[in-house]
């Protein structure tokens, strides 16, 4: 790994663990933001192995729906996840989740964001949408925009009732979001 690549990602492993909220100061800005945020949750967020196709498989980004991000996440590709290669998806239907380990769900999609609110939409799947009410609604991630800064919301039943295991640092630096989908283990 390069001295720059080791710099970038220790800024923004920084970004996300001394920031209680990052500042945005456009659009462009929000969406290469919140494209950082998802790399990260790469290194916060740990995966059961069945969550993948195989030992060697892609670690899958997925933006479901209308993707605000465009050549910001799709530059994410050149990284890895540990030895996994990322790879970005946009799929078209809700029924290709499960195959994502993270899926972003864009505002025009009601279906997924329902779906995932209400735990269905796939158990080893990350699942984060900007709308300020998905994680109190029942969804695991929230990045919600607010006075020029994004925030992190988090629903922690929904998190409980996932395969997967966050670290306390993620959850240190976000606003945990209560109700919807309750339950836990």
């Amino acid at each position: 790994m390069t001295r720059a690549r080791i710099r970038s990602s220790l800024a923004m492993l920084l970004a996300l663990v001394l920031a209680p909220a990052a500042h945005a100061s456009s659009a462009a800005d929000e969406y290469a933001l919140k494209a950082a945020f998802l790399y990260n949750f790469t290194r916060f967020v740990e995966w059961p192995p069945d969550a993948f196709p195989s030992s060697d498989g892609a670690f899958r980004i997925c933006v479901f729906g209308t993707d605000p991000f465009g050549a910001r996440l799709d530059a994410l590709a050149r990284r890895r996840v540990g030895t996994r290669a990322i790879e970005i998806t946009r799929p078209s239907a809700l029924a290709d989740l499960p195959r994502c380990q993270i899926a972003y769900l864009g505002a025009d999609t009601p279906e997924a964001i329902e779906a995932a609110a209400i735990g269905n939409a796939a158990p080893a799947t990350l699942t984060v949408a900007s709308d300020a009410t998905f994680a109190r609604d029942g969804g695991m991630v929230a990045l919600v925009t607010s006075g020029g800064r994004v925030k992190l919301h988090v629903n922690l039943a929904s998190i409980r009732r996932s395969p997967l295991r966050f670290s306390a640092k993620l959850l240190e630096v976000s606003e945990v979001r209560h109700g919807g989908s309750g339950g836990g283990r």
